[in-house]
């Protein structure tokens, strides 16, 4: 929250990229778009059920995957 007030962003413009569930619940409680990596430290499985709305499993995938769209809830 405090870095997209401090960019002037919205949680309806932001998307963060993690490895981890708790990136995707940081995410998710910002109100930001949580897009998992398939290759960091928390296997795919945990990232969605953490909530990810997307798994990225390529590097060369995350520009498609980065998407602004409202965020469900």
């Amino acid at each position: 929250e405090t870095a997209m007030a401090d960019s002037g962003a919205t949680p309806e413009t932001t998307v963060m990229i993690g490895d981890t569930s708790y990136d995707m619940l940081m995410a998710r409680a910002a109100g930001a778009r949580a897009l998992g990596v398939a290759w960091g430290y928390h296997p795919v499985d945990e990232l969605t059920a953490a909530g990810a709305h997307a798994i990225a499993s390529t590097v060369a995938a995350l520009p498609q995957l980065v998407t602004f769209q409202e965020t469900p809830r």
